[in-house]
């Protein structure tokens, strides 16, 4: 008797799978720290949007401009679900959008490798890229900036490039264009590199180089690029009749050009191989390194060897962009994200290397016990419909197996009954269990594999989970708790900051809902000391660690007391006179330490 057949194309239940599994990883605990000094930027242009009605023209933190330098399809991804009240409106709300385009590209990525060597590789390439702590958590795929989007796009946009390659389908050529639109709209000339890898991946000299005759190939394109002219252009038309050259010296002169080849922030200036130094370490500390090298070999020799197309492509994806960048001036680590994946990729080729090599022989193996007739076993056994749940069963063990391995013990409530599970190991003996029971040997042995990810170091993806539950949420404590102060008119609302250097865009976020930002780089005893020494309406102070001294010694000349407060950076200080000081607590709880009057605390 056949074996039983998967219920859904291998490539529809892998890619469901990985972006499942990828989108409870990355909505845990998506809601629990601040938003960050770029999410500030884009989650109040989203704000702004949804307060004013203005969808067109985005507004600039702090002091409402007009936000130019990017176009606003990732603002209004966000904006209108929680304008539809799809989605709360808080940091939950702001960054699920971004979740759900991370698990689609963790499902693009289960996809290539896939193809590239198999179950196994697909698994280990997922953990391995989750491992990346800076990808999912620094400026990452779980905030509200624009890396989801650029790396669900590069993902997405080559995945369905090399099946228009090798099948010539336009459906593809025209998802590939969506994708490419995605992220133009999203982050500009940051998406310049997805037809550019695409192009180069044409140039590996082999037998049937375009799937089709070149008319029909140019066909194709021409409809694609059209697709993106048709989104992309109107927004750019209708921001140039309003602001003129304004729109081209802020998004072509000031953020492509200015950016890199000089630095609107000098501390983005860097030497050429700062962003291999920053890869570097990132696999360090995933401790996949020698798994990736070892990978990136295996790439080099299928192109070789056999001219793969596939292997050339992730080549040409994890070295041009790279080596491009690395030339220009500014340089930022984030902007490398996109251009990891193969990177996750050779990593999981070089875990399936040993399993290919048995390929053969387990497929021998898996026919011989497909062919074995158990007398024994009872007739309600060979009825496809009780092979099909037993085959479900295996599956569902397996994911049980995979989400064990990276979040450690788990617990499910069903009616009442808890259901808990930490190993591993049991979870896969059940799924052996249930693929012999369904006679379901081919896919008993595909999974085996499986097995070895025990032996390997991919524990960095459950650290990854756990460091994103790091409690992480002061200032927001601190504007809830003085909120009610602020409207019974006890204190007054927003802050003023003091610093020499830029203040993170954090704090006059979660200041502005409460009133004004007013930000100076010198103390003045004047303005700011009467916000410390107003007994009936007190406002906070941001200060750095120079003006904090400043504010210090003016303080000991007069000798007025300094209030207490709160270090939710390392040098930035809040201090919270009057009332607000009994927002210390809240905020401590969620992340700060407090401040004695001296700048010393806990």
């Amino acid at each position: 008797m056949p074996g039983v057949r998967l219920p859904v194309r291998p490539g529809v239940a892998v890619f469901t799978i990985a972006a499942v599994l990828a989108a409870l990883a990355l909505v845990f605990d998506l809601g629990s720290w601040d938003v960050e000094n770029d999410e500030a930027i884009y989650t109040y242009a989203v704000e702004r949007m949804i307060d004013t009605g203005d969808w067109m023209t985005a507004r600039e933190i702090p002091y409402d401009f007009a936000f130019l330098e990017k176009p606003p399809l990732k603002f209004w991804m966000v904006g209108v679900p929680i304008r539809l009240g799809l989605l709360p409106r808080d940091e939950f709300g702001f960054r699920a959008v971004d979740a759900l385009l991370g698990a689609v590209a963790f499902g693009y990525v289960a996809l290539f490798a896939y193809r590239l060597a198999g179950p196994a590789a697909a698994i280990a390439s997922c953990l391995i890229l989750f491992g990346l702590r800076d990808l999912v958590l620094q400026h990452g795929i779980r905030s509200n900036n624009m890396e989801a989007s650029l790396l669900a796009a590069y993902c997405g946009g080559l995945y369905h490039f090399l099946r228009w390659r090798h099948g010539g389908a336009r459906r593809d050529a025209l998802i590939t264009g969506a994708w490419f639109t995605l992220a133009f709209l999203t982050k500009f000339v940051a998406a310049a590199f997805l037809p550019l890898v695409a192009v180069v991946g044409l140039a590996l000299p082999r037998p049937g180089l375009l799937p089709k005759p070149l008319r029909a190939c140019l066909a194709d394109w021409l409809w694609a690029a059209a697709l993106f002219l048709l989104v992309s252009a109107p927004w750019f038309v209708y921001e140039y009749r309003q602001f003129g050259d304004k729109l081209v010296e802020t998004m072509f002169r000031q953020h492509v050009f200015v950016r890199f080849t000089g630095a609107l922030d000098p501390s983005h200036l860097q030497p050429w191989n700062h962003y291999y130094l920053g890869i570097a370490r990132m696999l360090t500390e995933t401790r996949c390194e020698w798994l990736v090298a070892a990978g990136a070999a295996l790439l080099l020799y299928r192109v070789v060897r056999h001219r793969d197309g596939l292997a050339w492509t992730l080549i040409v994806w994890g070295v041009l962009p790279l080596a491009l960048i690395s030339g220009l001036s500014s340089k930022v680590l984030h902007y490398t994200y996109p251009f990891l994946p193969p990177l996750a990729l050779a990593g999981g080729l070089a875990l399936a290397a040993p399993i290919s090599m048995f390929k053969a022989w387990l497929g021998r193996l898996a026919d011989r016990l497909e062919r074995v007739r158990f007398r024994r076993l009872p007739d309600i056994l060979s009825r496809p419909a009780v092979r099909r749940g037993f085959l479900v069963i295996g599956v569902l063990a397996v994911v049980v197996a995979a989400i064990a391995l990276v979040a450690g013990s788990t617990k499910l409530v069903i009616g009442g009954v808890v259901l808990r599970n930490s190993s591993v190991l049991r979870p896969l003996v059940l799924a052996a269990a249930a693929f012999a029971l369904a006679r379901a040997w081919r896919h008993a042995l595909t999974w085996a594999p499986f097995v070895l990810l025990l032996l390997l170091p991919l524990s960095a993806a459950r650290e990854t989970l756990l460091a994103a539950s790091r409690p992480g949420h002061p200032l927001r404590a601190l504007r809830d708790c003085a909120r009610p102060l602020v409207e019974a008119g006890r204190v007054r609302g927003g802050a003023y900051a003091v610093s020499q250097d830029s203040v993170p865009h954090t704090y006059a976020f979660y200041a502005l809902p409460l009133g004004s930002w007013d930000a100076t780089t010198t103390f003045d005893p004047a303005v700011q000391g009467s916000a410390l020494d107003d007994p009936a309406r007190p406002r906070a102070l941001v200060l750095s660690g120079r003006a904090f001294s400043d504010l210090a010694l003016q303080r000991l000349r007069t000798g007025k007391p300094i209030p207490p407060g709160i270090r939710a950076h390392p040098n930035l200080i809040v201090l919270l006179p009057g009332p607000l000081a009994g927002c210390i607590d809240e905020a401590v709880r969620a992340g700060a330490r407090s401040v004695d009057g001296y700048g010393g605390g806990s």
